[in-house]
């Protein structure tokens, strides 16, 4: 994915406004540090009537993930599989482990 991270979470967060369904059982605060170039803090925050993406820290994440730049932008685009990239050490969570596999499934509806 050669799309800046910046461009990718808005992509995200048109993603999320547009079909609020996918966020389901995933309500919470999700913060992603990515590292490396093009990197940044980044949340998604998923409430019960409302869902978006943001640049940098609104609320208190209860999930941090910590990610490069790169290896998100693989992870989104489905060519990096979250589950192997945490399990080889590319990517570090901290908080709620179960908020972190129900992000899974929605980013997996998403098709970028």
């Amino acid at each position: 994915m050669t799309q800046s991270t910046e461009k990718v979470f808005q992509m995200i967060d048109a993603a999320l406004k547009t079909d609020p369904s996918a966020t389901e059982d995933a309500e919470g605060v999700y913060q992603f540090n990515l590292t490396g170039d093009d990197g940044g803090t980044y949340q998604m925050i998923i409430e019960s009537d409302s869902a978006r993406a943001v640049k940098g820290e609104e609320k208190e994440p209860d999930c941090t993930l910590e990610i490069t730049a790169d290896d998100y932008k693989r992870m989104v685009a489905g060519t990096l599989n979250p589950t192997e990239a945490f399990m080889g050490g590319q990517l570090t969570i901290d908080g709620d482990m179960g908020m972190a596999m129900k992000l899974q499934t929605v980013l997996n509806t998403f098709s970028f």
